[in-house]
């Protein structure tokens, strides 16, 4: 039998039960639309822990100590030497924060100050909006200039761009005028409430304003070069300043790895929501897969005269996989369209993209010639007399 033939029989087959071809087209469509809305969900979450992690910024080496042991106290002149002394470190930065208040006007706002110096654009990814970062000179000479987000620059001034205004930031009891050299996408509001809640706003200021080259520091941030081994780095960092320096409760953490981490708990969530949304499809295919055992005991005559007529095994074989094919196909089609209008009037953000729509469509498509395998099998393996008797 010619491809055409094989089309209109099948297509023909279709036609002459339609309640039952709507029923299983019907069912496709659920399954493969609600995999599309269950996917659309997991993306989107993944792209917005992506982004989180890329407007915090973080990555590389975080270096640390414990508070309360005796011995040398890493401090930001420390920092210098590790630069020095241990390989594979491109640059670092050291850290200290604290929390205080920032008004302007009759507007007040809780925030954590960092201290940093000229290299903070090395260490931490930000999203310059205006202004620039402070350079070397400002950081060496302590000038009250700060870094503040883009909503804490709405917040006080109702629009992002504030370089050059002043604000009022009260430290440790004491307040003194700082000018906004720069204003940065804001950090604290990428993960929600939470961090939020621990650090509403994070405003960066020269080290110097805030602690001496000789106190203790919070943080190093470190960034390898790129073909250093970081675990090599670390164990560096931590045998120098434990038994050349003296530094007691050293920690070093891999932020990099745990950014690496979040992503791979994100990954294993989309595998999940597509898990739950291919259960769907699955249950769609077992019906689909019931009709054309259905059909093919319904036409055993027919199969039966065709076998006899000359039509050979593989051509019923045929017919029945793109009947199945078809069914799932035009589904799948139906289903993804409803789905995508849906997401589009109602949630245009959980909209994915093209391939996505193409890549389930494929597997309708696959899905619909694996059901309709075993009827196809069974069809073509009946005796042409016994069918005809049938």
């Amino acid at each position: 039998m010619r491809l055409r033939d094989i089309l209109s029989l099948a297509a023909h087959n279709l036609r002459e039960s339609p309640l039952r071809t709507a029923l299983c087209a019907l069912s496709v469509a659920v399954g493969s639309g609600a995999l599309l809305l269950i996917l659309s969900i997991g993306l989107y979450g993944r792209k917005q822990v992506d982004a989180g992690l890329q407007t915090l910024g973080v990555s590389g080496l975080s270096v640390y100590t414990e508070s309360g042991h005796a011995g040398t106290i890493l401090s930001a002149a420390l920092a210098d030497e590790i630069e020095q002394d241990v390989d594979g470190i491109r640059t670092l930065m050291p850290i200290k924060a604290q929390s205080g208040t920032v008004r302007v006007g009759h507007t007040t706002e809780h925030a954590v100050f960092l201290g940093t110096d000229e290299r903070l654009g090395e260490v931490m990814q930000l999203e310059l909006l205006a202004g620039s970062l402070p350079n070397a000179w400002q950081s060496a000479n302590a000038e009250p200039v700060a870094v503040v987000g883009d909503d804490l620059a709405q917040t006080l001034y109702g629009r992002t761009n504030i370089t050059g205004r002043q604000i009022r930031l009260k430290v440790n009891g004491t307040d003194r005028y700082f000018t906004v050299c720069g204003v940065v996408r804001a950090q604290t509001g990428a993960f929600g409430g939470m961090l939020s809640a621990v650090a509403p706003h994070l405003v960066y200021v020269p080290y110097a304003c805030i602690a001496s080259q000789t106190e203790r520091t919070d943080q190093v941030f470190v960034q390898c070069i790129s073909q250093a081994d970081t675990a090599s780095v670390s164990s560096q960092i931590e045998k120098y300043l434990t038994d050349r320096q003296q530094v007691r409760g050293v920690h070093v953490q891999n932020m990099s790895g745990a950014v690496q981490t979040v992503q791979q708990l994100a990954e294993m969530g989309i595998g999940l929501f597509a898990a739950v949304g291919a259960v769907t499809l699955f249950v769609a295919l077992i019906g689909v897969m019931g009709s054309m055992l259905a059909a093919a005991h319904e036409k055993t005559g027919e199969i039966g005269i065709l076998l006899a007529l000359g039509a050979q095994p593989h051509d019923i074989r045929r017919t029945f996989l793109l009947q199945a094919v078809l069914l799932c196909l035009f589904g799948g089609i139906v289903g993804l369209a409803a789905a995508g209008a849906l997401l589009h009037f109602g949630a245009a953000l959980l909209l994915p993209e093209g391939r996505v729509f193409a890549g389930l469509l494929i597997l309708s498509t696959l899905s619909g010639a694996a059901a309709g395998l075993l009827p196809a099998v069974r069809a073509a393996a009946l005796d042409p007399i016994d069918a005809m008797c049938k």
